[in-house]
């Protein structure tokens, strides 16, 4: 019965009929190329990464980055006490 109806099923564009099978296998092998390209993009290896322009390995980014948002929650805390100081001289 299924075979039947993907048989009959057909898309006309223009003056042209497509099996509904054909449309289908066009569809799953742009998907199929699609999900391929971005497992490539999204787990290659030996990525570069960029910090202050210079090229750094991944840990030695994570590590940078780490560095760089403990020294701006320093520099917060530090205006915090400076502030808290200028409030008590007045």
């Amino acid at each position: 019965m299924k075979a039947l109806i993907f048989s009959k099923t057909v898309f006309k564009v223009l003056n042209v009929e497509l099996p509904l099978i054909a449309v289908l296998i066009v569809f799953a092998l742009i998907a199929i190329i699609s999900l391929t390209i971005y497992f490539l993009i999204l787990f290659r290896k030996n990525r570069k990464f960029y910090f202050e322009k210079e090229e750094v390995s991944a840990n030695e980014f994570k590590r940078l980055e780490k560095f760089e948002d403990q020294r701006n929650d320093f520099e917060l805390e530090i205006a915090k006490v400076r502030k808290i100081q200028r409030e008590r001289k007045k």
